[in-house]
């Protein structure tokens, strides 16, 4: 392509220009300024002579530097000039710009009725001449003066009391607080507030208050829900203690679920929290283990063997994965052998005892308990955080054949108390059976299980070699 050139012609060459389009297109129109006249051909032709862009030697690729409108669209070409109040269009077919002058009661394509309007701005930020483009990419964009400060999950908006049924709710809910934090019928409080802790809003307001926040972790991990009464000791906990339990394990299941800033303010709660003590007894957890303890702990023979409802348990486990997308709640976790509580979960067979409808229920809580494994420690693409567990130098393995020693010295029903030092052995274990069973295999949530932890395991162990063999050239 010849370099571009100005030439100065005769209008007549003009008549060369004039191309035909018919297209059905989009169109946006603007009103000239005030007190100023639009170009037309009768104006144009009062100069002797129009300057023109010419791209060849061919003259009749030649067109004005300055577009002239007639009453039919024409192409704009991107080096022409664009006079003000033109009618302009993008032709959807051909993706050229076309205008013509704007007549502004013409009536509209029916072609293009009913289609949407676009009114949105683009902002381009002006162009730094300072540094290269590589280093201006590289640095970061500062906010303006006085803007807000950032909030990576947006702000949350109370809900419009708009209806009396919105109203209704709101003032219930703040009723059910004050309710709960002074213990009074704290039962139609716990069912109202774990109907509408869903609600991201009312979640968040639950979170923020210390008070309430303490009392449904003390509600939810009740010493009484692993203890029985003197006088009938095999009647286990209450029937009211259990209820109030499952109910606030599900509110913080829910306050936490998909709201990462209520999960954030239970955070800052829990370096306080986890301190704290539900009961004036000597004997009595702090929350950083009974918040973690999911079954009751070994009992002396005399006393039986107790055992909680599956659905109790099942709450409490979705409670505890939601927790554990905190890092701070879940190095309070690992610190509380949470994984070996986990793995009595995985281990207990004492609902055999208790029919098969029983063991069908913890046949769930078993699978719940896998899945909160993978989801935050083994499986990356369910948001687990990997390097955290199996850890090569907390976790160490005994050999396979002291674990199965172990296990055949124990008796069934017993508690799998203690058997951190043996989870892989365990968990290959626990594999194999459902396979056996024809329920297991590939895609199943126990193979899963060891699968991953095995390749953990792996990378847990290649890394303590690594580090110790620079420890050893320095």
């Amino acid at each position: 392509m010849s370099k571009l050139k100005l030439h100065s012609l005769p209008l007549s060459l003009l008549a060369l220009l004039g191309v035909a389009l018919v297209g059905v297109s989009a169109s946006a129109s603007a009103s000239p300024p005030a007190g100023e006249k639009i170009p037309s051909p009768s104006s144009a032709a009062a100069d002797s002579e129009v300057e023109l862009i010419c791209h060849t030697s061919n003259p009749a690729d030649c067109y004005p530097k300055i577009f002239q409108p007639t009453h039919e669209f024409q192409i704009v070409h991107p080096d022409q000039d664009l006079p003000p109040g033109l009618h302009v269009r993008l032709n959807i077919y051909t993706g050229q710009k076309e205008a013509k002058i704007n007549v502004p009661d013409e009536a509209v394509d029916p072609s293009l009725e009913g289609l949407p309007v676009d009114t949105s701005i683009m902002i381009v930020d002006p162009e730094d001449s300072t540094g290269s483009e590589e280093q201006q990419s590289q640095q970061p964009l500062k906010p303006p003066k006085n803007a807000p400060a950032y909030e990576p999950h947006g702000k949350i908006k109370e809900p419009k009391k708009e209806t009396a049924e919105a109203k209704d709710e709101a003032s219930a809910f703040y009723k059910s607080l004050t309710i709960l934090k002074k213990g009074l019928d704290i039962d139609q409080a716990l069912e109202m507030l774990q109907e509408i802790s869903h609600d991201i809003y009312y979640g968040l307001k639950i979170a923020e208050d210390y008070d309430t926040v303490r009392e449904l972790f003390c509600l939810a991990n009740s010493p009484s829900i692993f203890s029985s009464s003197p006088e009938a000791p095999e009647a286990g906990p209450s029937e009211k203690d259990l209820i109030r339990a499952r109910l606030a394990a599900l509110i913080i299941s829910n306050t936490v679920q998909n709201n990462p800033k209520a999960l954030a303010e239970i955070s800052k709660h829990w370096s306080t929290l986890q301190q704290e003590h539900c009961t004036k007894s000597k004997d009595s957890e702090p929350l950083q283990i009974s918040t973690f303890r999911l079954l009751p702990p070994s009992l002396p023979s005399s006393q039986g063997n107790l055992s909680i409802p599956p659905s109790l348990t099942k709450a409490r486990i979705f409670a505890i994965s939601g927790l554990l997308k905190s890092p701070s709640i879940r190095q309070s976790f690992l610190s509380a052998n949470g994984m070996d509580l986990l793995l009595q979960v995985l281990l207990d067979t004492t609902a055999a005892s208790q029919g098969q409808g029983a063991a069908k229920e913890w046949e769930k809580v078993r699978r719940q308990a896998g899945h909160l494994i993978l989801d935050n420690f083994l499986d990356e693409d369910m948001g687990a955080v990997l390097g955290e567990w199996p850890d090569a130098v907390r976790d160490v393995q005994a050999s396979d054949k002291e674990c199965a020693s172990r296990a055949a010295s124990r008796g069934d029903g017993e508690k799998k108390e203690g058997q951190g030092d043996c989870w892989d052995w365990h968990a290959k274990q626990l594999a194999d059976r459902y396979k056996k069973e024809g329920k297991g295999g590939n895609g199943h949530w126990s193979w899963e299980l060891w699968s991953k932890l095995k390749e953990q395991r792996k990378i847990a162990s290649s890394n303590k070699k690594n580090k110790g063999g620079k420890k050893d050239e320095l």
